[in-house]
């Protein structure tokens, strides 16, 4: 039996590892907010690909708590600067035996995992999926729902094709990818402009960022910015790649980005992974990003100070 330790138990993590486990994968959940609702009764996931209970094998408080070596650990917890991707995996990778995946958002957020934990393979994953946690112990599961993965820096490894089809066996749609760095930038031009729109935006849905008007033009004029700058990186995105995100968009059920749910919750938002990475390497390479720039001052202070207007 294959043996998952899933670390981030947010919406995102509770879905698809509750399909592993559907799958017959044996799934241990590092579980923090919502511990005693977790210990008690599992997860109930209504999901438009059908409602389901996940009793995870064991829930725990703290990845120091897990017995033995897992097959795999996902990382799925947000990529915040309070939130140490090593600190979170150290306790958990006790030898090379065990894969650890990356299910985030962001670009350029597997480098210091892999310089931490040489010996382990890694891979890489994009969620391509509208989820929420709307009360401890309960996820909403509202689009999509598949995932690209492939080995950091590059390749598809035997891990990875194991995984995949763990995925696959519950009907979780799991494509591997040579080149998971093209697939990161292009998951980039959707989650740079929506992301960050839907909150200065005031609270727009993605359906209110896709109608023609003045919001659609500004994440057009973001995706621009996102292509420059992962072309100067060596990365072939195109307007074609941004002109499919948006179609897929306008026809996505009406759904609140995870940052505007983070937002409306009070929690700390992934700028730096999403916006601030993005900010760097066009600075390092000389592309001028305007709207993004703007975009990242203005969330960086929505971060500090918050909906209650106070200093964090």
């Amino acid at each position: 039996m294959c043996r998952i330790l899933v670390i981030g138990a947010g919406g995102v993590g509770v879905y698809f590892s509750g399909r592993l486990a559907q799958a017959g994968a044996e799934v241990t959940v590092v579980a923090r907010s919502d511990y005693e609702a977790v210990s008690r009764a599992g997860y109930a996931v209504e999901s438009i690909a059908g409602d389901f209970q996940f009793t995870p094998a064991a829930v725990l408080k703290h990845a120091s708590e897990f017995e033995g070596e897992a097959d795999y650990i996902i990382l799925a917890a947000k990529v915040l600067p309070g939130a140490d991707a090593v600190g979170l995996l150290s306790p958990a990778v006790r030898s090379s035996k065990s894969t650890i995946v990356l299910i985030q958002n962001g670009i350029d957020i597997e480098r210091k995992v892999a310089e931490s934990f040489p010996d382990n393979r890694l891979l890489s994953t994009v969620a391509y999926i509208g989820v929420s946690r709307p009360a401890p112990g309960r996820v909403l599961h509202l689009g999509s729902g598949e995932l690209t993965m492939g080995d950091y820096p590059a390749g598809i490894s035997a891990e990875a094709r194991r995984l995949a089809a763990l995925f696959e066996a519950a009907k979780v749609r799991c494509e591997l990818c040579e080149d998971i760095g093209f697939v990161r930038w292009n998951k980039l031009l959707w989650n740079l402009p929506f992301n960050p729109v839907s909150v200065l935006a005031g609270g727009a849905t993605t359906k209110q960022m896709t109608q023609r008007d003045e919001l659609e033009g500004l994440c057009r004029a973001l995706m621009r910015e996102v292509i420059a700058v992962a072309n100067a990186c060596g990365v072939a995105l195109t307007e074609a790649n941004a002109e499919a995100q948006i179609e897929y968009t306008r026809n996505f059920p009406a759904y609140k980005t995870s940052m505007l749910q983070d937002y409306e919750a009070g929690r700390e938002l992934e700028v730096e992974a999403i916006l601030g990475n993005a900010v760097r390497l066009a600075a390092e390479h000389g592309v001028p990003v305007p709207h993004m720039e703007s975009c990242y001052a203005l969330l960086k202070s929505v971060n500090r100070i918050g909906r209650n207007g106070k200093e964090r």
